[in-house]
């Protein structure tokens, strides 16, 4: 048994009656509002320090009216109560706002008409707020949505439905830019225990499958939190050895997909418990808080603040008449000592970047074509990640013995490429052209990594009208087979735009005697990657021999091809 978390007495206006109100965590604080039972409006916050409720009165505005099942997300030191239903059991699809600096409540113009739901979810990511699921209602029936819908919060317009599995009574987790979907219920009505990733970028939905360690709820209302890319889930499960029910902590290794259960059941098992968050930081001081007789309530909140604490809100006393408050105590638990940590992210990539072009330590400069900046690096560190150094170093060429060696790239180039070589990654917002030489600089020194690096980039953020002929070339020259064939059916699907672009023309102009090899090369492989049922045109006077294309063709303003695809 963890001897020290004992639950603490808060203090100050009682909650009596409430359940289901919606909850923001900011900084140290904790805002409550609405709830259902004695169904109300009132805006309350705890002061996680204090431990001290207070009940928030309006400076101006007129507040949401009263609910409970509904969602409430921060944006911008502003709290958005969304939904729920009403004292009347009617569900609300109103939007209101409240600033935390002005203390007054708000009502934008919202463009665009969602369901009224209750018991769904609202999460803020990118200055949207993304609306999962919910329970609605028309005038035959209720039922489960199946939909998420988007609110952008800069002009608060709604998006269209976007089609998701249909669930109530749920929690969504934001780790990274993924929303974690976990359990609640089905349009059946069915309390499931599954999990869904939805990523927020592509909007794609994700069921995740072959989890170890089955969790299954007793009943669907539950609370997700996240640590690091671990989910902790806090609810009721069965207990099979007593055929009772208990309160238990979960969490899961994201990466791993494994559940594995938190040892607080003694600490859970004198109460009730309704509502469970993570506090990442506290401040540094102890207070000793008020409490009934025989209760510990010594925070010691002069402990390590760097550790998050899970933080449970319920009811201890032993006779609980209804109404009665279903958050009066709070037990504070160091996460750490469940045997679960969370590592900061890890910064060696930008002290790795700080080396580079730092003459600190530097015992070595690499100068690009064209530049007089001599850029400092480090013969260990070149030797380490680039082989064709190693041997040069080896070799005793005289660029060793120099402590200084020239690269034909323009500079853009070269600082690119060491900059890989330092940090492991490229900068996906370098110039297109840029990515394009840093990939033929991988493959001429056998960097396979960096090399599919540059692919995966140009192919995912730069494959565009205006580029996708230069790609094609460098991805012929570095023999890049992949991203050849995706650029070259990307020049097919557009061809009539791209045939207006200058490096097409330039394409075919590099065909001509005295060209390039490598134009030739690139010239020649996208003719014959042409379908066969395809043909390419040009203007009379231009005719392709074994030798490019002879003196019929003057320029690339009097040559003209095209393709045509054959048939009837």
């Amino acid at each position: 048994m963890l001897k020290f978390a004992k639950p603490s007495r808060t203090t100050g206006q009682n909650l009596v009656g409430l359940w289901r109100p919606s909850f923001t965590r900011v900084d140290q604080k904790l805002y409550l509002f609405g709830g259902g039972g004695h169904v109300t409006n009132d805006l309350h916050v705890l002061d996680l320090v204090t431990m001290h409720w207070d009940c928030i009165v309006a400076k101006d505005g007129i507040p949401p009216t009263k609910r409970y099942g509904h969602t409430a997300v921060l944006w911008n030191q502003n709290i958005i109560i969304f939904g729920g239903a009403n004292e009347y059991s009617d569900y609300r699809d109103d939007v209101i706002v409240f600033s935390l600096q002005t203390r007054t409540w708000s009502r934008p113009e919202i463009r665009g008409e969602v369901p009224a739901r209750y018991l769904h979810s609202a999460t803020v990511y990118r200055n949207k707020m993304y609306v999962y699921g919910g329970f609605a209602k028309n005038s035959k029936c209720t039922y489960v949505l199946e939909e998420m819908r988007i609110l952008n919060l800069e002009t608060w317009t709604w998006s269209d439905a976007y089609t998701v599995p249909a669930r109530y009574n749920h929690s969504a987790s934001l780790i990274g830019s993924k929303l974690w979907i976990y359990a609640g219920k089905d349009e059946a009505g069915n309390t499931v225990s599954d999990l869904y990733s939805i990523d927020l970028v592509t909007l794609r939905v994700l069921p995740h499958t072959g989890i170890t360690g089955k969790v299954v709820l007793l009943k669907s209302q539950h609370f997700s939190e996240s640590i690091g890319n671990q989910l902790v889930v806090f609810g009721k499960y069965p207990n099979e050895a007593t055929q009772t029910s208990l309160y238990c902590l979960w969490i899961m290794d994201l990466d791993q997909l494994e559940w594995r259960k938190l040892d607080v059941d003694q600490c859970l098992e004198n109460g009730v418990w309704n509502y469970f968050t993570i506090v990442s930081k506290k401040a540094q001081q102890t207070t000793r808080l008020e409490s009934g007789e025989g209760m510990d309530c010594s925070m010691d909140l002069d402990e390590d603040e760097s550790a998050p604490r899970l933080v449970f809100l319920g009811n201890t006393e032993k006779d609980r008449p209804q109404p009665y408050d279903h958050f009066r105590e709070v037990l504070s638990i160091n996460v750490e000592y469940l045997g679960v940590f969370q590592i900061p992210s890890s910064n060696l990539q930008s002290q790795m970047r700080m080396m580079l072009d730092n003459d600190e330590f530097s015992d070595f400069t690499v100068i690009a074509q064209g530049s007089s900046h001599k850029i400092h690096v480090h013969r260990m560190i070149l030797s380490t990640r680039w082989p064709h150094f190693r041997n040069m170093h080896a070799s005793g060429m005289i660029e060793s013995k120099q402590g200084s060696m020239t690269l034909p790239e323009p500079y853009p180039v070269v600082y690119a490429f060491l900059s890989f070589l330092y940090t492991d990654t490229v900068d996906s917002e370098l110039d297109y052209s840029v990515v394009c030489d840093v990939m033929v600089m991988a493959n001429m020194y056998l960097l396979e990594r960096l090399k599919k690096i540059c692919a995966s980039i140009l192919h995912r953020y730069h494959l565009q009208i205006d580029t996708c002929v230069r790609i094609f070339q460098a991805a012929c020259v570095s023999q890049e087979h992949g991203l050849k064939k995706l650029s070259q059916e990307f020049i097919f699907r557009h061809c009539g735009a791209v045939m207006k672009t200058e490096d097409w023309m330039l394409m075919w102009s590099g065909g001509g005697a005295g060209s390039s090899g490598e134009q030739r090369a690139a010239l020649e492989e996208f003719i014959d990657g042409v379908p066969e049922e395809a043909s390419l045109e040009s203007t009379p006077g231009s005719r392709r021999t074994s030798e490019g294309y002879d003196a019929g063709y003057d320029s690339a303003a009097n040559f003209k091809p095209s393709l045509r695809k054959d048939g009837p």
